[in-house]
């Protein structure tokens, strides 16, 4: 996982972003080791518990304080909660479709 590596390794990270960026990478580390145990099940059932933890230390919203401490966008990622707008239909939307 070399841009884990590269995150750990902490070279050029000035003073503030370096806690952050360490915090990032450990949530990075242990969300694989939820999706290396998903990986290695054999039903739907025992794989959804993994796999829902996997996903919630990865959450977009979890990495606002390194993407600030290094300068980058911090602009809260869009809700999954499933409630309205379109995904991949290919539609150009603004039409009703009768």
């Amino acid at each position: 996982m070399p841009v884990v590596v590269a995150l750990r390794a902490g070279r050029g990270w000035f003073p503030a972003a370096q806690k952050p960026v360490a915090a990032l990478v450990d949530d990075v580390e242990a969300s694989r080791k939820e999706w290396t145990k998903a990986a290695a099940v054999t039903d739907a059932d025992t794989f959804s518990a993994p796999c829902k933890k996997g996903l919630k230390i990865i959450d977009p919203r979890r990495t606002v304080t390194a993407r600030k401490a290094l300068g980058l966008t911090t602009t809260t990622p869009p809700s999954n909660d499933g409630g309205g707008g379109s995904r991949g239909n290919g539609g150009s939307g603004g039409g009703l479709e009768v």
